[in-house]
């Protein structure tokens, strides 16, 4: 009995119909490139990928972090023969148990098998293996107790032609779609909790994402510039690789903050963003903005303030997180890993020059007459040629 490698399995893309190739072709590329410091191969099974390497906490750990996976398991390889299939489960059982510490657990344990016969050739249906297989295995266990429902212990027999993989462990996948089948996208990244869990609800839908951080320096400490470069590093976890792109925005806000009225500063910082963010999405052939907006969540996030903001651009802006709560958003952002950067202290460029009572219901007319204050379209172009793009 050896390890043979991690069987992959996958459930959306098995819906896509005919575009389903693509979609398979992109997530093994992806494990490919997830993997590529390590000796691997794959193999295309219908409905599966088979992933022959060494069995590493590494390995496992990076796979959990490719969109498309829905679980995986590594598993053993033998011929699909019932009584090598048997003899083979028991080595693995007997395997698995004596690894368990606690021997006088095992004495209660539950059980139970669960075979898909891929192979339609086989002799006996899966329910017919389900018997077989337990009754040889019960004698020497009789202290397995068999539970169909909610058992303990699993073991996994996948009957395909010539072969039969088996396994005791089953790993959740992050599911989604395997990053890079949907289009480009550009996430306007604060320091914040919301942002990046936007931006990882996009790569979870297939997109590749790029970012964009607008520093105030020297209104902002240095660390702020640190803080979103360690926050896209975790991110990029998710897909291969991704590009930052910082644009100089204090003298923006400062220019805003002398000539603007206060009421409308917040809204009119976001829509110079967006006017940016714009003209850098047609560069980098951007389909979409993302934001971390959620309704009602602060004062410029309510939905008149939204509606005026978003008619800065022309390119359509999506909001992942525009019915959430703060409470389901940090608890995503825990599970990804970003919330612990999130929370440094250190402010993001919205924070700057705050209004102690800000418009939560501006009209588009007002916030144009304001606009009109500054040269904006210097602005935008201005910030947008001085953009430091880096690669990470």
């Amino acid at each position: 009995m050896k390890f043979c490698g991690y069987l992959i399995r996958y459930d959306e893309l098995a819906l896509k119909g005919k575009n389903r190739p693509f979609f398979e072709k992109r997530l093994i590329s992806n494990i490919k490139e997830k993997l590529k410091e390590f000796s691997i191969t794959t193999e295309y099974l219908w409905g599966r990928i088979l992933v022959y390497c060494e069995k590493s906490p590494e390995i496992l750990d990076r796979l959990r972090k490719v969109f498309g996976i829905s679980s995986l398991s590594p598993v053993v390889e033998v011929s699909s023969e019932l009584a090598v299939i048997q003899e083979q489960a028991l080595l693995l059982l007997m395997s698995t148990l004596a690894k368990e510490e606690n021997r006088e657990e095992n004495q209660n344990l539950t059980f139970r098998v669960s075979a898909n016969r891929v192979d339609k050739k086989f002799p006996l249906t899966s329910q017919a293996v389900n018997i077989a297989v337990a009754n040889f295995l019960l004698p020497h266990y009789p202290f397995l107790k068999v539970n169909l429902n909610h058992p303990a212990l699993e073991l996994g027999i996948e009957i395909r032609e010539k072969r039969t993989f088996l396994f005791l462990e089953k790993e959740r996948g992050l599911g989604g779609l395997p990053v890079g089948t949907g289009a480009k996208v550009l996430a306007l990244l604060s320091g914040g909790i919301d942002s990046p869990v936007a931006a990882w609800m996009m790569m979870k839908r297939g997109c590749s994402v790029e970012f964009i951080h607008f520093y105030s320096y020297p209104y902002t400490a240095e660390q702020s510039k640190e803080k979103v470069l360690d926050l896209v590093r975790h991110l990029s976890q998710y897909q291969n690789k991704s590009f930052l792109h910082v644009v100089p925005f204090g003298k923006i806000q400062e220019s805003i903050q002398k000539q603007c009225h206060e009421r409308y500063r917040t809204l009119l910082y976001r829509r110079l963003m967006q006017r940016i963010a714009t003209e850098l999405a047609y560069r980098r052939r951007a389909r979409a903005l993302v934001t971390g907006e959620s309704i009602g969540q602060v004062a410029s996030q309510t939905v008149e303030n939204i509606s005026a903001v978003e008619t800065a651009t022309d390119v359509c802006i999506f909001r992942p997180l525009i019915g959430f709560n703060k409470q389901e958003t940090i608890q995503i952002a825990q599970k990804i890993g970003t919330y612990e950067i999130s929370i440094r202290p250190f402010e993001d460029c919205c924070t700057l020059f705050q209004s102690s009572c800000p418009a939560t219901r501006a009209r588009l007319l007002d916030l144009l007459q304001e606009e009109e204050k500054v040269p904006y379209k210097e602005f935008v172009q201005g910030a947008v040629d001085s953009i430091e793009t880096l690669s990470i």
